[in-house]
């Protein structure tokens, strides 16, 4: 099975979660997966190596991209180049799976939030995600609605989900 890894490759931070999720994987599945995290395709993407321009970027990205089985999408930071690949992967009818890991996606059930937010939407303790962003976890282009959104708070209940949809379709 082949995985495209689609994370924000800037910051240690991002970089440290998708290296947790890849080592999961390939932990449990070995070589029965090619999981792709750009941050390892030197390529393109040793920013002290070099200029690599924005098609070949893309290009290498989507190269991967399009022969992919599943996407993978860590989504705290929203990079824009990762919503891209999401939309391209929807189209193509891969998988997307997404991680969201900010704290603000707590205490939804607290009324004193939810009265607050009524009386002034300035005092809104909520993240704000894009619901088009978000919608590509919980239909396919088919219009097919999941009855378990593919959308996790927690890289260790995503990575569980993965791991059973992996051993599913392998």
């Amino acid at each position: 099975m082949k995985i495209y890894l689609g994370c924000d490759l800037f910051t240690e931070g991002q970089r440290l979660q998708a290296k947790k999720v890849q080592g999961a994987l390939e932990e449990e599945f070995g070589d029965g997966i090619d999981l792709y995290n750009p941050a390892d395709n030197d390529e393109i993407n040793d920013k002290e190596a070099g200029f690599a321009s924005t098609y070949q970027i893309l290009l290498g990205d989507y190269d991967r991209l399009k022969e992919s089985d599943l996407l993978i999408g860590l989504m705290d930071t929203k990079d824009l180049g990762l919503a891209a690949e999401m939309g391209i992967a929807f189209q193509l009818g891969i998988p997307i799976f997404q991680l969201y890991t900010d704290i603000r996606l707590t205490g939804n059930d607290k009324e004193n939030k939810l009265e607050e937010i009524k009386k002034d939407v300035f005092q809104n303790d909520f993240l704000y995600i894009n619901k088009l962003v978000t919608g590509l976890s919980y239909a396919d282009k088919e219009g097919n609605i999941f009855e378990n959104p593919r959308i996790y708070k927690t890289s260790d209940d995503l990575i569980e989900a993965l791991k059973a949809f992996i051993r599913e379709n392998l």
